[in-house]
């Protein structure tokens, strides 16, 4: 299926108007608030959901899809800049969306029964954040990064937690990437970390109403 969905083929459906407001995720919990619960990061943009309507021309059938995007900023600093390019963003999200869809609900029209063509996901639950580190192993790191400094060389930080885990459906990790790269392309360098399909379902009106 994931063949099918990154088919790029130009076509005419019907989309309604996207919309680009955004909320940052809430700030992440700090180390004294050690907590097993999975958070959010502040680094996590949530935008309105992502909603079209695919068209097939001969039949007329109409299918309604929305999609829960969430990005991923590399830093908090780096949110800022996504959020002024946000808009931008999200209408390359539907060019690309209304483009692999259409052929996905072509496959699906021609394909399976009415009542059968439409389907949900849902990613992978959040990951709970790492222990606070002790303060021996903030020791130790101090130690390895004046001793690398003292050698002329540089420890690289590992990068931010990141609460997503990776996406077991190959369909959905196929357009994440899709999207990502898409993003990328319009956002400064080095400021998009990962695009996640949080959530999505469909909708068939014409098969609700042969049931």
């Amino acid at each position: 299926m994931t063949a099918v969905m990154l088919c790029a083929l130009a076509v005419s459906v019907a989309v309604t108007p996207a919309k680009a407001s955004s909320k940052k995720a809430e700030p992440a919990a700090t180390k004294e608030e050690t907590s097993t619960e999975p958070v959010i990061p502040d680094t996590v943009l949530i935008p309105d959901p992502v909603s079209l309507t695919v068209v097939l021309p001969k039949s007329g059938t109409l299918r309604q899809l929305v999609f829960h995007i969430w990005l991923e900023a590399t830093n908090k600093q780096a949110v800022e800049e996504i959020e002024k390019t946000l808009p931008k963003v999200i209408n390359a999200f539907l060019v690309d969306l209304q483009r692999l869809m259409y052929r996905d609900t072509q496959n699906r029209f021609e394909n399976r029964a009415p009542g059968k063509r439409g389907f949900k996901f849902d990613a992978p639950p959040l990951l709970p954040p790492p222990p606070a580190k002790t303060e021996e192993e903030r020791h130790a790191e101090a130690e390895a990064a004046k001793q690398a400094a003292d050698n002329g060389e540089e420890i690289t930080p590992d990068p931010p937690f990141s609460p997503f885990a990776p996406v077991p459906n190959r369909y959905f990790a196929a357009l994440q990437f899709q999207l990502q790269r898409t993003a990328q392309a319009i956002l400064p360098p080095d400021s998009l970390r990962s695009v996640q399909i949080r959530k999505f379902y469909d909708y068939w009106p014409d098969d609700a109403k042969k049931r």
